[in-house]
């Protein structure tokens, strides 16, 4: 995390009356301990919700909050050390009130209300991203050291919410202090004239004439890593725009917003002009206490609407990939209680011991599934049939029927399907999972989205790098503009890559609709000489 400087310990901005040191550092430490309990809250609520826990990264934010407190803690303790005599306050009093008030917790408690009250589907607080060829499109976690990495030509993001689509910067710089750094760093309005019809319109500048607003010369090609007369908010919103511009999630750039509580719209003109430029960078900007006083709702709904939005994008009809047709109908997905048999492939062994922590149907498969039409393309049936009478169990093999709607189970309703497969499942099948999975002919819909154009030409270059199968699992989902489901994590992160690499300038070029599962399961009929 990054606090600004300029700290207060009013989160709305507001000035305080001054208390004395001892009411000062109680106020700060329960604060802060409140602040630990309601982040807590929110990983205990991961925890209970979420396959994967560690999805959303929030220790960043609890770490710096418990070292705050710490901080607090010791100078709480000074100032019970040091009574106080009638009016006659000790000097070490005064000291220690500074460094209260000085405290980085306001700025904590501004980020964490800001991701509580406006944002959805949290990834993460204190993300680095870089602006040059080298960051891969993803975030740079803070846990882990990336040595080949230039941190100036990167940008740190306070907030990372919308599944990755969103990254906000928070600022607790007060109005004084802003105003402070624009004449220290000379930024000024300046009248301009335009064309006899227009009104002279105020700009506001802090580069030379023979310089690009960017801080770059247009001689020199420098990309303004050394301007030290840049207003930071400027300078932030540049760096963030360049990193949003070298990132893509699911196809698209980052949108990009500042949360600027302390200061107040319409007051200033020319801090309204820096806003200005801040937006021209296509930075959304939020002011004032609105952001803090937005309808407050109950810990436990704020809390659940940052959990992941996973699904934000499904469409009343998946496609379903031949990985996860497997994965539904294997024992490792059903039964509880198979023994870990050393006659088990390694793979099946791992899975084991995957399943009973977090089991897949129910933390994962079936919130996806449920309430949706299902459907597969005739070659990952057939694949998939292929697979299960070869090395299938006869329990895997009978709901293949079922979930399918083949042979002895043909014609049969969903409700007749799920009764009869509850009988070969420790779980409780839920009743709104619809089946059978429908078989569609993938062939006919790809050549019709090619020849309307829903397929764009860069699926040429797709197509050569999928087998047949997968070439009509994403081909058709692509086509039929629906999410393909899949485990096939390998061969989405090809796909994704060779879109990006054929882009060929276009900013509104996407790939297929694809939403990935962390694993998949096995049969458990794979034998243990097969290869992974």
């Amino acid at each position: 995390m990054s606090p600004d400087t300029d700290t207060n310990n009013d989160i709305n901005g507001n000035a305080n009356p001054s208390p004395n040191a001892q009411q000062l550092a109680t106020s700060l430490v329960t604060r802060c301990r409140t602040l630990i309990s309601e982040i807590d809250a929110f990983h205990a609520l991961l925890t209970d919700t979420q396959r994967n826990p560690q999805v959303v990264e929030a220790r960043s934010i609890r770490s710096n909050t418990i070292s705050e407190l710490r901080t607090l803690e010791k100078l709480a303790a000074q100032i019970d050390a040091e009574p106080v005599e009638d009016d006659d306050i000790p000097e070490t009093h005064k000291r220690l009130t500074h460094a209260l008030r000085s405290s980085n917790l306001p700025f904590y408690e501004a980020v964490w209300t800001i991701a509580k009250r406006s944002c959805t589907g949290l990834v993460g607080f204190g993300k680095r991203f870089y602006r040059d060829g080298d960051s891969g499109g993803g975030w740079d976690e803070g846990h882990k050291k990336r040595p080949n990495k230039d941190k100036r030509k990167s940008v740190f993001v306070d907030i990372v919410a919308d599944g990755g689509e969103e990254w906000v910067k928070v600022s607790t710089v007060s109005e004084t202090r802003l105003l402070f750094e624009m004449a220290e760093k000379g930024w000024e309005a300046d009248s301009e004239a335009g064309s006899d019809e227009e009104e002279p319109r105020t700009v506001l500048r802090n580069y030379d004439g023979d310089r690009r607003p960017d801080g770059a010369s247009d001689n020199t090609g420098s990309d303004g890593d050394e301007d030290d007369d840049e207003v930071e908010l400027v300078k932030l919103a540049r760096e963030m725009r360049r990193a949003s511009d070298n990132t893509r999630v699911r196809y698209r750039h980052p949108r990009l917003r500042f949360v600027i509580p302390k200061i107040e719209e319409g007051k200033i003109p020319e801090i309204d002009d820096l806003l200005k430029a801040i937006r021209g960078y296509g930075v959304q900007v939020d002011c004032g206490e609105a952001v803090f006083s937005s309808e407050a709702i109950d810990l436990d709904q704020e809390l659940r609407r940052l959990l992941p939005k996973p699904f934000k994008r499904f469409a009343s009809t998946l496609n379903v990939d031949c990985t996860l047709l497997l994965a539904i109908v294997s024992d490792l997905s059903h039964f509880k209680n198979i023994p870990p048999s050393p006659t088990l492939h390694r793979a099946i062994l791992r899975q084991l011991e995957v399943e009973r922590s977090h089991p897949l149907l129910t933390k994962e498969l079936w919130p996806a599934m449920v309430d949706h039409d299902l459907v597969c393309t005739k070659e990952a049936a057939e694949r998939m049939r292929e697979i299960v009478e070869t090395i299938g169990t006869d329990s895997e093999k009978q709901r293949t029927w079922m979930i399918m709607g083949i042979d002895e189970f043909r014609g049969l309703d969903s409700p007749s399907l799920l009764q009869r497969l509850q009988a070969l499942s420790d779980h409780p099948i839920p009743s709104q999972w619809k089946l059978p999975i429908k078989t569609v002919d993938s062939i006919s819909a790809i050549a019709l989205g090619r020849k309307e154009g829903v397929i764009p030409l860069v699926a040429d270059r797709v197509t050569e790098i999928l087998s047949d199968i997968n070439h009509s699992v994403f081909m058709y989902g692509w086509a039929s503009k629906l999410m393909t489901i899949s485990s096939n994590r390998t061969v989405v992160k090809q796909i994704e890559m060779t879109v990006e690499k054929h882009r060929e300038g276009d900013e509104e070029l996407e790939g297929p609709l694809i939403w990935v599962c962390d694993t998949a399961r096995s049969l458990i009929g794979k034998e243990k000489s097969r290869k992974n």
